[in-house]
């Protein structure tokens, strides 16, 4: 009889994990690999009109209307002018695409510096659609 409530348990407990497992598998196809037509995806072009040298690092960002990144950070490379971000969707509000200085320790400091002003497009931001910002870096700071 103890044998017999030691295997029932552990049959629940089984199947009660095997439950869990499933139902916290990420929505995607059959790969497990999430579908790009339920990602809102995110293109920013840089549209440079000078090819300077530039020795300071900088990254291309997604963030939120709360300045929260959306999407992981890429470098920016002067001989790529697309990038592209994906964030699961639908998502609301606004979302702003900024050239950045990258963090002090990963740069040293240079004469040529690129100043950008911010790309905003407001929400809704359906799933399996592009949205396009263009950034125009500059190495004079905007006068506004």
């Amino acid at each position: 009889m103890k044998t017999t409530k030691i295997f029932s348990v552990l049959s629940l407990a089984l199947i009660f994990c095997a439950t869990l497992s499933v139902s916290s598998a990420p929505i995607g196809n059959k790969d497990g690999k999430i579908a790009v037509n339920q990602m809102v995806r995110h293109q920013v072009n840089i549209i440079a009109l000078n090819d300077r040298k530039l020795c300071n690092f900088y990254l291309v960002e997604i963030l939120d209307g709360n300045g929260r990144l959306v999407a992981p950070a890429k470098s920016y490379n002067p001989g790529v002018s697309t990038y592209d971000f994906y964030e699961r969707g639908p998502a609301e509000g606004f979302r702003v695409a900024v050239l950045v200085l990258g963090p002090v320790y990963s740069h040293f400091q240079c004469e040529t510096e690129l100043f950008t002003s911010p790309a905003m497009v407001p929400g809704p931001f359906v799933a399996g659609q592009t949205y396009r910002y263009d950034l125009y870096p500059q190495s004079e700071p905007s006068r506004r």
